[in-house]
């Protein structure tokens, strides 16, 4: 009989939905729409949230230490009057490899001589399997990064390629040698890098007052997005990273736009009566998923973008709330968090028809249990959201139909997790003794490092590749 019950409630879900915060919360509480802020309002715990040191965040499963190849970056070369571009090129590539976090990076030995032939049985005496080497050409205004990668087991060049970058010192010089660095993280492991990505997020001030912000995924290059001096939250790139989601209290209650991030042009995605939350692209950057008020609850409906128009209904909930919907990498399934159990657990439904609903996280009747802000991993094989395990927000990843479900964190509270283009690497908020701050996760080896601290920065979207 329970269990009947049960499905009839899901049922009624229909095509997805997620809410962040009960039916009875108030306004605010229930637009919070990303874990952190509203979820803490809802379970009573404070709703000012400060950062933390790495040190304060235990990874929460044990990681075998995996064989990581040995690469070795060569010392840049350069032309004449071209040595500083070189030195700066050199410290990307180097910090953008070492925090692919595929690598176990060797230093060079002091002796090495630029512009020798390599010496492959040397390089693989010393743990190398790849080598880069990398030499600046052309003129400060139009640079050129002939980067090579060698293949020191078999004693072969694998890849060369020459790479036209804008002026030294210009606003792209730095994503156009982050693009290098996925190549050679492409070249040599045949899968996508993450260097040439930003992430969007919220900022919060002591005042309540709050902007998007956007930064480099190495930490450099941060940028105010907007300036309303209201409640803004729920940012989302679009897939070329020209557009940008928002909602925003500036003309009173929450309303989704959309700004031009070329032209400064801002327009009105939804402004309907009540609660217009949650947006983001689709992977086509064609539709926009959001949740919106209907009589006394949220739905998730979606709206083609170019133009705004043709918008449909996509869930049909009897009970609860439900929005934080989020698109599978094929766009033919979406997850979201849905409350038609009482309170917000993950579903995933599909995006066309009315499909059963399929419960990903961890439901026993009777149990209390809570999570929140899913986020779809771009390789398909994973969903990351927030839970509420004993005291606090953790981050758990689950496959898609619920199975294999992993607690990726164990201490302070750590919420709004966005997967990185890889897959394999997530940022999340997090809370602990020594404050506030966005970590990067690698989701493989366990490796954590900080992106942003000293700031309330919550509700994070990782890019796609710039």
């Amino acid at each position: 009989m329970k269990a009947n019950m049960i499905r009839l409630l899901l049922r009624g879900l229909s095509a997805g939905r997620d809410k962040s915060c009960p039916k009875n919360g108030s306004l605010a509480e229930r637009a919070r729409i990303g874990g952190g802020v509203a979820v803490a309002l809802l379970l009573t715990l404070s709703a000012s949230v400060i950062a933390q040191e790495p040190g304060d965040v235990r990874i929460g499963i044990t990681y075998t230490p995996g064989y990581l190849p040995g690469l070795v970056l060569t010392p840049v070369e350069s032309t004449e009057g071209l040595g500083e571009v070189a030195r700066v090129a050199e410290a990307i590539l180097s910090q953008d490899l070492e925090f692919s976090d595929r690598f176990e990076m060797i230093e060079v030995p002091g002796d090495f001589q630029s512009g020798s032939a390599v010496n492959y049985g040397l390089w693989n005496q010393l743990g190398a399997v790849w080598l880069a080497s990398s030499q600046v050409s052309g003129s400060t205004s139009a640079p050129v990064l002939r980067v090579s990668l060698h293949d020191v087991v078999f004693g072969e060049l694998k890849e060369v390629k020459a790479f036209s970058l804008p002026a030294a010192g210009s606003s792209g010089f730095r994503m156009a040698v982050h693009r290098v660095s996925d190549e050679v993280v492409r070249w040599a492991t045949g899968e996508t890098g993450m260097a040439a990505t930003r992430i969007v997020f919220r900022r919060k001030t002591d005042d309540g007052v709050s902007d998007i912000w956007i930064i480099d995924s190495d930490g450099e290059n941060l940028r105010r997005l907007t300036d309303d001096n209201s409640i803004v939250y729920s940012p989302d790139l679009s897939p070329d990273g020209s557009h940008l989601l928002y909602v925003s209290y500036v003309n009173g209650g929450p309303v989704a736009y959309e700004k031009n991030l070329g032209s400064g042009a801002i327009q009105t995605v939804s402004a309907e009566e009540g609660l217009n939350v949650t947006p983001v692209y689709s992977p086509d950057g064609r539709h926009i998923l959001y949740g919106r008020s209907e009589g006394d609850h949220t739905e998730l409906f979606e709206l083609q973008r170019q133009p705004l128009c043709c918008g449909r209904r996509v869930t049909y909930t009897s009970v609860g709330e439900t929005l934080n919907g989020g698109y599978s990498p094929d766009g033919r399934q979406l997850v979201m968090t849905s409350s038609p159990l009482g309170l917000p657990h993950i579903y995933v439904i599909p995006r066309e028809g009315r499909g059963e609903p399929r419960i990903l996280s961890r439901y026993v009747y009777g149990e209390r249990g809570y999570a929140t802000s899913p986020d779809w991993s771009p390789r398909g094989d994973r969903i990351a959201y927030q839970a509420w395990i004993e005291s606090s927000f953790q981050i758990v990843t689950a496959a898609p139909d619920g199975a294999d479900r992993r607690i990726l964190t164990s201490r302070g509270s750590n919420e709004d997790p966005s997967w990185a283009p890889d897959g394999r690497h997530l940022v999340f908020s997090s809370t602990g003794r020594n404050g506030s701050k966005m970590l990067i996760l690698d989701t493989v080896t366990g490796r954590v490092r900080n992106l942003t601290s000293g700031r309330v920065d919550q509700l994070s979207s990782w890019s796609t590749s710039l």
